[in-house]
């Protein structure tokens, strides 16, 4: 006995909760099945809405408004409107969107975004070293490429001058000096230094490795898809932004055909020629007229806008320390001599702006590469991912496709059976098994057409982690809406939406504007809201001088007929423009100038003796409506109001509707 009351007390007691649980939540309105709790209406609300400052009004203005909108969504399933092929691939196009958010790594995302928020403050001049080595070579390749990199390091490193070994030594091709087959030097190489950058100037694991080597140090290898590289920091700064100067500049000769001792003059020429400028400067002559003196007057030297990353290292660094309007020591450069003026400066700022710019440019760039890979483990490891390997020669199934492919995979004519015997399991994530036949058809579907032909080995290798990689997209993208609540709430807005619109403008707006016959009954019903003022009808007559503007009032008294006083007065050339015109008061200012709206009267005469115009009133119009091709705009919209008000009466009509108004006037408190 004892125990059957305490299960019947918990019996009621569990009642009693879910009761409780059900008030907390109570339905608000019902439109014929469908249910909507006080939760899910407040949400709604609440998300453009000021509960803090909404009146009991407001909210029952809002009531109507949402029941409209939930009878037109429910007509528009009941059309079976979401079935249309258009409106699936309008809302498929929004969801693409909208997952793109969920399908990375928002903790990495933040990561590099900070990461370049903060390199976007400073600005770095490196020079570097570059040993070539494709990004998937051959390990004994890639191997052979660091060692060589490290020998120079040492070089480095014992003493030797950073620009003179890499110009020896380094693969990057503006390094060396570029010489003529006869030996003459054609143009300066930049020896290694590629001058001053920023975030997002060069690729990302360059200025990685730029911006983590402290100045005036030589870094270990930095490994980019060029190969491997040494970097020796020369100068960081705070960032410079963008910039404006003009300059006084005395270029080195081009001509190919100097001899080195020529060239030495041609130089020494153009330093004399800087030094007595900057003279003339310290002497107080104006920039612009030292300028004329020594470039002349046509000489265009004022820059457009431009970043750190524009102009050679050397011309660049002097500016960092100039203030508008200030001017620089003479500056040299492989170009020539130079005098730098600061005409503006539009430094960094880091706001909301630019940090939607920097996640702009991260999707474009190599570092989003590191969310896609954290995303890739992470859904890999949600999924319990398995990789089969053969326990006996720990070789993956994906090493049979090293030597099962030929040409084929580079000029697009790879087909999936032309490796049908490979059948084994290549790994299985989120309970799915997926073989090398899925991966065969993942090739077929993708192929290397664009790529330069590199070892097979690497083209597979590269496939395959890109093929996992979108498995596990594939896997957490048909998750989203049971694993992100929020995301299945946007989508079914994007579906309300959609389906809502399309509704409407079958309904109301293009309806409106194709139904030519219930339009013109409607603005038969309505036209006298659209009248033409009063209106005065005239010949205007403007004449070339005074004496022509005598014989045209002379003839407007006898005649209003345009033909007669355009064929007396345009007899040997055009004196006069005769027009018949209508005019209400106020939309021709130049007309009400000349007639007085007070005094006209059928064939009075008003004349601008200053412009020789003349106007002879034939007609005093009444308002009258306006045809519908002049209000049609008008009109149309006045008929949509009446066309979706009609559709409103008759949503409630058919359908049954019940609202608890007082429940919801709840949230108010």
């Amino acid at each position: 006995m004892k125990y059957s009351k305490l299960v019947l007390l918990a019996l009621l007691l569990s009642v009693v909760v879910m009761a409780t649980a059900q008030n907390n939540d109570p339905v608000v309105i019902k439109i014929n099945k469908e249910e909507i709790k006080l939760s899910e209406f407040k949400n709604t609300f609440a998300k453009n809405n000021n509960l803090q400052t909404t009146t009991k009004a407001d909210l029952d203005n809002y009531i109507d408004l949402y029941v409209d909108f939930r009878l037109k969504y429910a007509e528009a399933l009941a059309l079976q409107l979401d079935t249309i092929t258009r409106l699936q691939n309008e809302l498929a196009g929004y969801r693409e969107q909208a997952a793109s958010q969920y399908l990375t790594d928002k903790e990495v995302d933040e990561k590099i975004i900070n990461e370049a928020c903060e390199r976007m403050k400073y600005d770095i001049r490196a020079c570097h070293i570059l040993k070539q080595v494709n990004r998937d070579a051959a390990p004994a390749d890639t191997l052979a490429a660091y060692n060589e990199i490290m020998k120079i390091r040492k070089r480095i490193l014992n003493g030797e001058d950073f620009a003179t070994v890499a110009k020896e030594t380094s693969d990057d091709p503006s390094a060396p000096d570029k010489k003529s087959a006869g030996g003459e030097l054609i143009q300066y190489g930049n020896h290694g230094d590629l001058g001053y950058f920023t975030v997002f100037d060069l690729v990302y694991s360059f200025e990685s490795g730029a911006y983590s080597t402290p100045v005036g140090t030589l870094s270990m290898p930095i490994r980019s898809e060029f190969g491997y590289h040494l970097i020796y920091v020369k100068d960081k700064k705070p960032a410079l932004g963008k910039c404006r100067v003009t300059q006084i500049m005395m270029p080195f000769s081009h001509n190919r055909n100097l001899t080195e001792s020529e060239r030495d003059l041609d130089a020494k020429k153009a330093e004399k020629a800087i030094k007595e400028a900057y003279q003339d400067l310290l002497n107080g002559m104006n920039f612009d007229s030292v300028k004329v003196k020594y470039m002349g007057e046509a000489a265009n030297a004022e820059l457009p806008l431009f970043g750190c990353n524009r102009f050679d290292g050397d011309f660049i660094q002097p500016i960092y320390s100039l203030k508008a309007g200030e001017y620089s020591q003479p500056v040299k450069t492989i170009y020539g001599w130079h005098i730098i003026k600061l005409l503006e400066t539009h430094p960094v700022v880091i706001d909301n702006n630019t940090k939607a710019s920097i996640k702009s440019k991260i999707m474009r760039d190599s570092r989003s590469n590191k969310s896609k890979e954290a995303f890739t483990e992470r859904v890999k490891k949600e999924n319990n991912f398995v990789e089969y390997v053969n326990p006996k020669t720990k070789k993956s199934p994906v090493e049979d496709f090293y030597t099962a492919l030929d040409s084929n995979i580079f000029i697009g004519k790879f087909r999936a059976e032309m490796v049908s015997h490979l059948t084994k399991k290549m790994f299985s994530i989120g309970g799915k098994t997926y073989t090398q036949q899925d991966f065969a058809n993942y090739l077929e579907l993708h192929p290397f057409t664009n790529l330069k032909q590199d070892e097979l080995v690497n083209i597979v290798n590269f496939a395959y982690k890109r093929y996992i990689e979108t498995i596990a997209t594939d896997l957490e993208n048909s998750k989203l809406e049971t694993k992100y609540p929020e995301f299945a709430a946007l989508m079914e807005e994007y579906k309300e939406g959609i389906l809502i619109y399309e509704l409407n403008d079958q309904k109301v707006w293009r309806k409106a504007e194709t139904d030519s016959v219930g339009l013109q009954n409607f603005y038969e019903t309505i036209k006298d809201k659209y009248k033409y003022p009063t209106r005065i009808q005239a010949v205007q007559v403007k004449c070339v001088d005074a004496a022509t503007a005598k014989k045209a009032e002379k003839l407007l008294n006898k005649t209003n007929n345009l033909d007669i006083i355009n064929a007396k007065l345009n007899k040997k050339s055009v004196t006069v423009v005769a027009d018949e015109v209508v005019y209400w008061k106020g939309q021709n200012k130049d007309f009400d100038k000349i007639c007085d709206w007070n005094t006209a009267g059928i064939n009075k005469i008003y004349a601008d003796k200053n412009e020789n115009v003349l106007v002879k009133i034939t007609g005093i119009l009444q308002p009258s409506p306006k045809p519908l091709k002049e209000v049609k705009g008008s009109i149309i919209s006045e008929y949509q109001n009446v066309l979706e008000q009609q559709w409103i009466e008759q949503l409630h009509k058919n359908n049954s509707i019940w609202v608890d108004k007082n429940t919801i006037y709840t949230i108010l408190k």
